[in-house]
């Protein structure tokens, strides 16, 4: 059994996450900054299910918050914290022609440096004799960049380039890896068309299932060999090359 502290766990993608992992007997941490009523009825739900569980606010934006809340969960685990699931973020749509210092630090102190604040902690105060691990969710469009969601997007790169140096530095007590995730949720900029129309354009002609998040954050806690990578869970949309700049080859008749 783990003890297993999930940020952002209180809706979509992370209360899936909770819900998968809790009913392998795991210890539950759940964070939320502003859902609380989600995150007790969360809590409420593991409860009848006889799973422990514990729950946490803190705005990740602010460090002091941050540190508040490892000072709570040292008090309340001590040790015992082995594994960090990385999955709040701030998604705000922006680009290189209009960005502000205020959009890119919020998505830089919460997608970037709180996951590395966390981490180090993880890293700084486990038990090394356990296999430790911290996996990062990160988003398939570091495999393959644009322009859109400017700030969000390079601090999600930074989080993918952060995964691999903390694999280096934290071996061989903690493991690093990341999951990104593709089409999964319509973001809350983008109509249900128009997101069934990204994830239908996807190499697999579908979204893919939220709880295959789970699946692979399942096989890098029982795979103990893995560290410093990344499990695209996007339908293959990292591998899109249908792009307008595309031009078939024809065969030339001579």
């Amino acid at each position: 059994m783990k003890t297993i502290l999930i940020t952002g766990a209180a809706k979509r993608i992370g209360e899936s996450i909770v819900r998968s992992l809790a009913v392998d007997g795991h210890n539950i941490l759940i964070h939320y900054n502003n859902s609380e009523n989600e995150a007790k009825k969360l809590q409420n739900y593991l409860k009848n299910k006889k799973i422990a569980s514990s729950i946490y606010k803190s705005n990740l934006e602010n460090e002091k918050d941050i540190e508040t809340l490892l000072e709570k969960i040292n008090s309340d685990y001590g040790n015992k914290l082995d594994t960090i699931i990385n999955c709040a973020s701030t998604f705000g749509l922006d680009s290189a022609k209009n960005v502000n210092s205020k959009s890119f630090d919020k998505h830089m102190s919460t997608n970037l440096l709180a996951p590395i604040i966390l981490s180090k902690y993880l890293a700084n105060n486990c038990v090394r004799t356990r296999d430790n691990n911290i996996i990062n969710i990160i988003d398939q469009r570091v495999l393959r960049l644009n322009p859109s969601y400017f700030s969000y997007s390079i601090s999600k790169y930074g989080l993918w380039g952060a995964t691999k140096m903390m694999a280096q530095e934290y071996s061989p007590y903690v493991r690093v890896n990341g999951i990104a995730p593709g089409p999964i949720i319509a973001n809350t900029d983008q109509s249900e068309a128009d997101f069934d129309k990204e994830a239908s354009n996807t190499p697999l002609g579908h979204k893919p299932d939220i709880y295959d998040i789970s699946n692979a954050i399942k096989f890098i806690l029982s795979t103990k060999s893995v560290t410093g990578q990344i499990i695209a869970i996007d339908s293959g949309q990292h591998l899109s090359w249908e792009t307008p700049d595309f031009v078939p080859a024809k065969k030339i008749d001579k």
